[in-house]
């Protein structure tokens, strides 16, 4: 048997004695490490899946990490241990022929458990690490693992575990019987538990005083008597635990690590003693225990519980006692091991993508729904039917849809990879014969795609007319007129008026055009005002379902006022007076300007009726630094930015023309960049001028001033940049021109880029 005392390390492995046998050896391994089969390779597997996108927990992917680890020594460190052993004996024994040969003895373990590391990392990395708790505890001690890896924990272990240093380590706790040196151990422990719960009741009758006797003669009562009930309950419980460990050493020569050792297996033991212990229970007191029989009057309960339990164990020399042993360490890495032919070993050979996106099981799951308020609008119900059709795979079903709560579901298996499927759908009408049937359409399909069939695909025109911030003290009345032309259908045109009160601030247009509203509506507002007045905006066109009626004076105008000149050392001021007027409402506006070095830029804004209507007329007088005066005569315009000061001539003015741009649909903004180089006389200006989608002022065709230090230099360089409602973008290359007017057009496709 293996002799705890008889200890050495050779090759950086632990050697262990046998109590009797000289030539019998007991090797401990140093690190645990992967299994290897028989043609040499580890037992070793890295897989890495990923999911669908659309799967309904949302996780995309993961791994598992799959290997057996074993507990014993290489075939080329055992060799090493059995060289150095023999050595030894041959040293002892240097008259005896033959020689004795070393005999290397089989561990037996007792129990024993293995764990990785891994099984504490975050959850974000582990899902679960499966194991059977402990390693075969014969042999080669082999435990297998496999540990279910997250989507991120897959891509940090497949880094991980290529790393040369190594990630994985394996922790052993393994139990074996060993045979003790000339020493004596005693380890006692007693422990004891006690409750005692004691219950006391009384019931006594008491006379009442005179009074309450006559009282209850004369009123009523069964007696003078009176019943008084006391009793009491009162529960203690007691815990005792004392032990300890005494080591007699002797005469027993061994290292002060060795001593330790025994020490620890002495405390160790005890604590299993202590931890049975601690499963010792008392009984819980039930209710029926407590509960006082009927019909005493006096009651005395007693229960106590008393539990004991002792542990002593004595050991002498030559006992045999269970020891335990805990060697851990990190696994070599993969890609440090080597094959029979001394190749080291490929990560790829050992790791796997697989993806779980197999063809054959992929599936449609349409949910099938109408976005509209069948109580509102003047909708029956809606048919939908769809249909897959590819290759052996035909499916079609047919839905009656009567609620926006109600959802059906069309499911089919795919072929060819091929997710689109065809269907159309029917909207019947409350109180009309007539219905609306669609074409046949195509659904781009996905695992979850949904089917909305939309309020504005019913063939309903549904817009509600609201008053917005109308102020009733100043508008009496707003006049709104709305428009549509339904394409198809015998071109049925809707045109409605409503009129917007105090009283009346809200109208709805719920009208039946059997055809989906593909367009966007017309509508115009007149507004009568409380002291006489009436202001109109020019037609206006909307998709929005809710029109907001708001504020006559809500648009606000902007009119760009710019110096031109030598405001450096020519020109002191420029006086400028400016009036707008929309002669259609009868709307006027006035301003003064004035403009100088410090201030060569005005930006003139006012609330505005219509931005479409109105035009600024304007004069002003240039005030030299000598004193010279010149006269800017009156001219008119509809230009948003306004250069003012030195003749035309000496100025670059560049016009840029917006044609057939979609603001609407495809277009959210275009910058224009601009610039003039004069290297003669060190002039370098750019500037930016930005047409929105969501301003429409700025829509309208921008100007550029710049003034010239050379009359005869007028070229300059633009380009465009259009950024597009799908998140692309098209340019127009920097080019070259004297044109002062700049017919602004997207680029063809052709011309894309990101």
């Amino acid at each position: 048997m293996l002799a705890i005392d008889n200890i050495q390390v050779i090759e950086g492995v632990t050697v262990y004695g046998d109590d009797e046998d000289l030539t019998k050896f007991y090797v401990m391994p140093d690190v645990p490490r992967f299994r290897m089969n028989e043609s040499g390779k580890p037992s070793f597997a890295f897989y890495k899946y990923r999911n669908p996108i659309d799967r309904a927990d949302e996780s995309k992917g993961g791994g598992f990490l799959i290997c057996d680890v074993e507990f014993s020594l290489t075939p080329e460190k055992q060799q090493a241990v059995v060289a150095a052993l023999q050595e030894q004996l041959n040293q002892k024994f240097p008259n005896r022929d033959p020689k004795p040969q070393v005999k290397i003895g089989a561990m037996t373990y007792t129990k024993g458990t293995a764990k990785l590391n891994v099984e504490n990392i975050s959850e974000k990395f582990v899902e679960k690490v499966f194991n059977p708790g402990k390693p075969s505890l014969y042999g080669r001690n082999i435990t297998p693992f496999t540990v279910e890896l997250t989507d991120q924990g897959a891509t940090f272990f497949e880094q991980a575990l290529q790393n040369k240093g190594g990630f994985v380590q394996i922790a052993y706790d393994l139990c074996a019987p060993v045979k003790l040196p000339p020493i004596e151990v005693h380890i006692w422990f007693v422990a004891s538990k006690f409750m005692e719960f004691t219950q006391e009741f009384e019931k006594r009758q008491t006379r009442q005083g005179a009074f309450a006797s006559v009282w209850k003669w004369l009123f009523g009562g069964t007696s003078g008597n009176r019943t008084e009930i006391t009793q009491s309950m009162e529960e203690e419980s007691r815990e005792y635990q004392w032990g300890g460990v005494d080591i007699d050493f002797k005469d027993f020569k061994a290292t002060e690590e060795t001593k330790q050792r025994i020490r620890d297996w002495a405390w160790a033991s005890l604590a299993e003693a202590v931890k049975a212990s601690q499963e010792m229970k008392l009984d819980v007191i039930k209710e029926e225990q407590k509960k006082i029989p009927d019909n005493l009057t006096d009651f005395n309960n007693r229960i106590s519980q008393f539990k004991f339990s002792s542990y002593d164990q004595k050991y002498r020399e030559s006992q045999a006692v269970e020891w335990n042993f805990a060697p851990q360490g990190m696994l070599e890495p993969i890609v440090n091991l080597k094959d029979q032919d001394g190749n080291l070993l490929k990560w790829e050979d050992y790791s796997t993508i697989v993806d779980l996106d197999d063809p054959f099981f992929k599936s449609l799951d349409i949910a099938v729904t109408v976005n509209a308020d069948f109580k509102d609008l003047p909708i029956h119900s809606v048919d939908v039917f769809c249909e897959y059709q590819e290759g052996r795979t035909k499916e079609s079903k047919g839905f009656t849809i009567k609620s926006p709560d109600q959802i059906e579901r069309f499911k089919s298996f795919i072929e060819n990879n091929k997710w689109d499927y065809k269907y159309w759908y029917q909207v019947n009408y409350k109180g009309e014969s007539n219905a609306y049937k669609s074409p046949e359409l195509v659904g781009k399909g996905g695992r979850t795609s949904p089917l909305t069939i939309n309020v504005g695909d019913t063939g309903i025109l549904a817009v509600d007319v609201t008053a917005g911030d109308l102020n009733w003290n100043q508008v009496t009345q707003a006049q709104v007129t709305m428009e549509y032309d339904a394409v198809g259908a015998g071109n049925r045109k809707v045109q409605h008026e409503y009129i917007l009160d105090k009283e009346h601030p809200r109208h709805t247009l719920r009208e039946v055009i059997f055809t989906p509203v593909s367009e966007p509506y017309k509508y115009r507002v007149k507004y009568f005002m409380a002291d006489g007045k009436e202001y109109e905006v020019s037609e206006k066109t909307s998709d929005a379902p809710r029109l907001f009626v708001n504020d006559p004076f809500s648009t606000m105008k902007r009119i760009n006022f710019l110096a031109v000149g030598n405001l450096d050392s020519e020109i002191q001021t420029i006086f400028v007076e400016a009036k707008y007027v929309d002669e259609k409402n009868d709307y006027v506006k006035t301003t003064t300007i004035a403009l100088s070095k410090s201030t060569p830029f005005f930006e003139w804004e006012f609330p505005a009726i219509d931005e479409q209507l109105g035009a600024v007329t304007y004069k002003g007088l240039i005030q030299y630094m000598n004193g010279q005066t010149e006269t800017i005569t009156e001219a008119t315009t509809q230009d948003q930015s306004i250069p003012v000061g030195q003749k035309i001539e000496d100025v670059l003015a560049v016009r840029v023309q917006p044609i057939g741009i979609d603001f609407r649909n495809t277009v959210t903004t275009v910058i224009v960049s601009l610039r003039y180089v004069d290297e003669t006389h060190r002039v370098d200006e750019s500037w930016d001028l930005i047409f929105d989608a969501a301003d429409s002022a700025s829509q309208k065709p921008q100007s550029w001033t710049l003034p010239l230090k050379d009359k005869t230099k007028t070229e300059y360089e633009w380009s465009a940049m259009f950024f597009l409602n799908d998140g692309s973008e098209r340019h127009i290359a920097p080019q070259k021109t004297r044109q002062l007017t700049i017919p602004l057009r997207m680029p063809v496709a052709a011309a894309a880029g990101r």
